[in-house]
């Protein structure tokens, strides 16, 4: 391979990196760009069917009148756009290594991420309007991303094709759709129960397959998603609260479980990888990685 040649494919990566640290960012900037230009709609929500909350059991934060009912806990899912876009950003960069599922195939981290992104526009959605619709699609979120970690780790520990994975992905989530309409009362049972399950196959994953993995990050957003579990109860109970307040326990649910979406993409990313840092690992899945591949 010629000098000139060389300098050409190391210019081309170099380029390519730059897109993907930028285009994350950019299409966060925009999404946030157009939810606030939303947000200064004159209009009502008051022909649409409330949310099962409504009108006492909505959280901490006082509903105000317009069309962002909860400015602070509508606001904050944008934490979860920026942390699905990076995930699907970090898709791009090369994979084809054959350590895990996430770094092998490319579509493993988008789905990830477009569940991520999913999470932060329904629940942006269902404070902004407090709807029967916009409920529905904060769960829904929730769903597709506590269905994808669990279908991951089967997949983990029973490998299954990508066919496989997508009908069962799909017809759970069809499932969990419909249960919401018919049985909207049991919506976080459901929920619990996913997240519950999505644990007990991880910790059997660890148990039978002992594989080589940064386990600090699993811990890490178990302590993250921990901490947002107690603030969004402190919040639910009144515990801690403030209605007017800009800072809101609810919000910092938003910000904190996202936090650990994010752990959990590295930790997934990290397996098969036990000769990488901490620090190294964050730097090859990351889309603000340096530009040399």
């Amino acid at each position: 391979m010629t000098l000139r040649l060389k300098t050409t494919i190391l210019r081309w990566m170099k380029s390519k990196n730059k897109i993907t640290l930028a285009g994350p960012w950019l299409a966060f900037v925009m999404v946030a760009c157009a939810t606030i230009a939303l947000g200064t709609l004159d209009y009502s929500w008051q022909g649409w069917r409330a949310a099962s909350c409504v009108p006492e059991h909505c959280f901490c934060e006082a509903i105000r009148p317009g069309v962002v009912a909860q400015p602070v806990n509508a606001y904050s899912n944008l934490a979860y756009v920026l942390v699905g876009l990076l995930v699907i950003g970090a898709a791009w960069r090369a994979h084809g290594a054959k350590a895990n599922l996430m770094r092998q195939h490319k579509a493993y981290p988008m789905l990830c991420g477009i569940a991520v992104v999913s999470i932060g526009l329904g629940s942006l959605f269902y404070h902004a309007s407090l709807t029967f619709v916009g409920q529905w699609f904060d769960l829904a979120g929730m769903y597709l991303f506590a269905t994808f970690i669990m279908l991951y780790n089967l997949s983990r520990l029973r490998p299954m094709s990508g066919k496989v994975f997508v009908l069962v992905y799909v017809a759970a989530n069809l499932v969990l759709g419909i249960a919401q309409i018919t049985q909207p009362g049991l919506r976080r049972q459901m929920f619990a129960g996913l997240i519950a399950l999505t644990i007990a196959l991880e910790v059997l994953a660890l148990a039978l397959k002992k594989p080589a993995i940064k386990i600090v990050y699993f811990v890490a957003a178990l302590g993250a998603f921990g901490a947002a579990y107690g603030i969004w109860i402190l919040d639910e109970t009144r515990q801690l609260c403030a209605p007017m307040s800009w800072l809101q326990g609810h919000a910092a649910w938003h910000v904190l479980s996202a936090i650990a979406a994010w752990l959990l993409y590295l930790y997934y990313g990290s397996e098969g990888e036990s000769k990488l840092s901490s620090i190294d690992l964050a730097s090859r899945t990351a889309p603000w990685a340096g530009s040399s591949t």
